[in-house]
């Protein structure tokens, strides 16, 4: 996604509220994550470490950023998850 100046987000939609997750299985519909309407997200528990944070991201960016597209979505969660990756962040079984 090319840099953007600021005029240019005058009508981009933000959402501040967050959202409520949970872990729910999704291979029934074939999704790794769901993001609804009302800030409900479900993410599918049985994921790999890499993939859940992943999937966390995308999810949460469709939360806070509903006007992007999914293509947007699918690099900036990319990014981002290649960034906190290298950093050493992972998820811990409980």
């Amino acid at each position: 996604m090319p840099r953007r100046s600021k005029n240019e987000y005058k009508d981009f939609a933000v959402i501040i509220s967050s959202p409520k997750w949970e872990e729910k299985k999704l291979g029934r519909i074939g999704a790794w994550g769901l993001c609804y309407d009302d800030g409900k997200i479900e993410i599918d528990p049985r994921l790999a470490s890499k993939d859940y944070l992943d999937t966390l991201i995308h999810e949460m960016l469709h939360h806070h950023f509903p006007d992007l597209e999914e293509e947007d979505v699918e690099v900036i969660a990319t990014k981002i998850t290649r960034e906190l990756w290298k950093a050493g962040y992972r998820k811990i079984k409980k």
